[in-house]
């Protein structure tokens, strides 16, 4: 996701781009170090067909190398519809590769825990998580299918990440062998309907 985003921090003027959008926050990606509790005022319009929103954020972290997290203090209720609209339409988009409902735990590949799948494609998977990743972050992650064989450890790219709630990843760079096992597991599901 990039969003352009018009910020004010008391009388100061800046553009940001928007990486992660929330119900109750954003992510955003700014040229200029935020002090924590800064608050801002933020204009952006969340998709094309949609009117300019316009909402007042506290700053509440930095992540080096991802962003700025802000958290809405005051936005009306017409304007958080419009984000939700937006995210809730990212969400049911129809994915290019049958799913199969499959819970697992996924985890970074240094081993720190990222959350529970939900459902997995040969094309990516949808992790519930608390904490997802910025869209387009490239991470390497790890896995077990319930077919009793090894895990599998993969590149990934977050297709999209609303904030405490989940995030959608790409296979990057999935080993055919790897990709049969996937496909045999949704393959399985498919003919159990």
């Amino acid at each position: 996701m990039d969003i352009p985003a018009d910020c004010v921090a008391g009388e100061t003027r800046f553009p940001a781009n928007i990486v992660v959008l929330g119900g109750g926050g954003l992510l955003l990606e700014v040229s200029r170090q935020l002090l924590p509790d800064t608050e801002l005022k933020i204009r952006f319009q969340p998709a094309q067909h949609l009117k300019a929103v316009e909402v007042t954020a506290r700053v509440r972290y930095y992540l080096t190398g991802q962003g700025t997290g802000v958290e809405f203090t005051e936005i009306t209720d017409e304007d958080r519809h419009a984000i939700l609209q937006v995210i809730f339409r990212r969400m049911s988009y129809k994915p290019r590769h049958p799913r199969k409902k499959f819970v697992t735990e996924v985890e970074h590949h240094a081993g720190t825990f990222l959350g529970f799948s939900r459902d997995i494609s040969i094309g990516g998977m949808f992790i519930e998580t608390r904490t997802p990743l910025p869209e387009g972050s490239e991470i390497k992650i790890r896995f077990r299918l319930d077919d009793g064989g090894p895990a599998i450890e993969v590149e990934v790219e977050v297709r999209y990440a609303i904030r405490d709630l989940c995030m959608g990843i790409e296979f990057v760079d999935l080993p055919p062998s790897d990709q049969k096992r996937i496909e045999a597991v949704v393959g399985k599901a498919e003919r159990a309907k």
